[in-house]
């Protein structure tokens, strides 16, 4: 099952700017300029009851607006400090893009001094995902939780809100058409998607693209993404394939662990024990020293076989996540990750040299 979208679907093209519109800010710096003056703050479209209007006003300050490249997206603010969840494909290849937080007051102009630098963290190429983070954010501004997207039924009223065409904070209310799992497509990017997704009628256009899908207790069920071929065909990434994305990209100090190991150091180590298979020994490593395990790590005695770090990202108690240093040099090559919990890994993940996380996730085929 899958499809090939619109490309004037997602992240919003040059030509919704006007001149003047800023460069990659990978390889231009975040000089953003007249980008700004195109945008309607005022965005706010008419509600229907009470719902709609508290909907807007509590979940709207989370809504961010993204600025890389020559276009434009969304995001959600997901935590206090500042961690921002957008489509890969509005961040494209840039290190560092703009964010700009809803004005305080409904309506008023946006410029330069209200964009902030964001680093762009990771990467999730299968669901077209982007984690960033912001250093700091506006006082008062709460972040919106990721909701149950299993527990979505079809016919539920769902919202979204996002910068359609430079419409800034521009609310929309629709209902959810049908949930489709392993639904593939394809953007503008070229680059093939595999995701769960929440089809809906809920209107969306270009800068929508990685902002909420929203169900009436403000909870996020979807990351608004692309738009399918036809009429009233909206999709939205689910939340259990957001959670999955954030599980993979938890905060981790691996290497510092890695290399203290490998040395033989045992400040960190709670427990040491002999490990048959592959030889060497085995270390259950306290990595933030409040007395817990945080991962076991595996440190062979032959380098024909890579020290792991095993982890139980989800806290159920089972190993679901294996990093693999192939050359014992505190640098990770690769990843594999069980997303189900059945015990298989289902995904492998590619790791730069220099990073401690992967880049890249891949599908495993069975």
């Amino acid at each position: 099952m899958g499809s090939t979208v619109q490309p004037a679907s997602g992240r919003a093209p040059a030509a919704a700017l006007p001149p003047g519109a800023p460069k990659s800010p990978g390889k231009g710096g975040l000089s953003y300029g007249k980008a700004l003056g195109g945008l309607k703050a005022e965005g706010q479209a008419a509600t229907r009851g009470a719902t709609e209007t508290r909907v807007y006003k509590d979940a709207s300050p989370a809504v961010v607006m993204v600025l890389a490249g020559e276009g434009f997206g969304s995001g959600v603010l997901i935590s206090a400090d500042g961690k921002i969840i957008t489509n890969l494909h509005v961040v494209e290849d840039a290190t560092e893009v703009g964010v700009v937080f809803k004005p305080a007051v409904e309506g008023a102009a946006l410029g330069k001094a209200d964009v902030r630098r964001a680093k762009v963290l990771r990467r999730d190429e299968v669901a077209d995902l982007a984690l960033i983070q912001v250093e700091e954010v506006p006082a008062g501004v709460k972040p919106l939780a990721i909701g149950n997207s299993t527990t979505v039924q079809v016919g539920a009223d769902v919202h979204a809100i996002g910068h359609p065409t430079g419409e800034a904070w521009t609310y929309t209310r629709g209902i959810v058409s049908q949930i489709r799992r392993a639904y593939a497509w394809s953007t503008e990017d070229k680059i093939p998607h595999e995701a769960t997704v929440i089809q809906t009628q809920t209107p969306i256009n270009p800068g929508n693209s990685g902002g909420p899908l929203l169900d009436d207790n403000l909870n996020v069920v979807g990351i608004n993404s692309f738009v399918g071929e036809g009429e009233g065909l909206n999709f939205a990434i689910s939340a259990e394939d957001v959670k999955s994305f954030l599980a993979r990209t938890q905060d981790r100090v691996v290497q510092a662990a890695t290399k203290a190991a490998a040395q033989k150091c045992e400040r960190r180590a709670l427990d040491k024990i002999e490990n048959k298979n592959p030889k060497g020994v085995a270390l259950s490593v306290d990595d933030d020293c409040d007395g817990k395990v945080d991962f076991l790590l595996v440190i062979p005695d032959s380098k024909r076989h890579p020290i792991q770090a095993i982890f139980d990202e989800d806290g159920d108690g089972i190993y679901d996540t294996v990093f693999y240093d192939d050359g014992h040099d505190g640098q990770y090559d690769t990843a594999l990750y069980d997303t189900d919990g059945n015990g298989k890994p289902d995904m492998r993940g590619d790791i730069r040299k220099g990073e401690d996380e992967p880049y890249r996730w891949e599908k495993i085929k069975e």
